[in-house]
């Protein structure tokens, strides 16, 4: 009884050896490589396991700098963002309506 605890104690230590060497080297062969492209600011390819520095469009097209997009610029004081644009009457113009609103006069009375 003694002899097949201690061979099953040396085959659970073997396989916890050989699965904490895999996982290892799992971070050495595939997870590393990728971590030092991503912080190299470069693109990893996974299909030739390559890191690629991205070239620009305007190198290939030989156009340059394109300035922004094109259209009619606005002031930027005029510029409103799109959450903040409101389509309901403000709550001043609405204080008016009700305070010369008939119906709402009669009630008061």
């Amino acid at each position: 009884m003694h002899r097949w605890i201690t061979g099953a104690k040396l085959i659970v230590l073997g396989l916890f050896i050989l699965t904490t060497a895999g996982v290892a080297a799992y971070d050495v062969i595939y997870l590393w490589p990728i971590q030092e492209c991503d912080r190299a600011g470069a693109w990893w390819d996974p299909k030739d396991h390559q890191c690629l520095t991205p070239i620009p469009i305007w190198r290939i097209t030989n156009r340059g700098l394109a300035s922004g997009p094109p259209g009619p610029s606005a002031d930027p004081a005029q510029r409103v963002a799109p959450g903040d644009q409101s389509t309901s009457p403000s709550s001043l113009a609405l204080a008016k309506r009700a305070a010369t609103n008939s119906r709402s006069e009669s009630r008061f009375k």
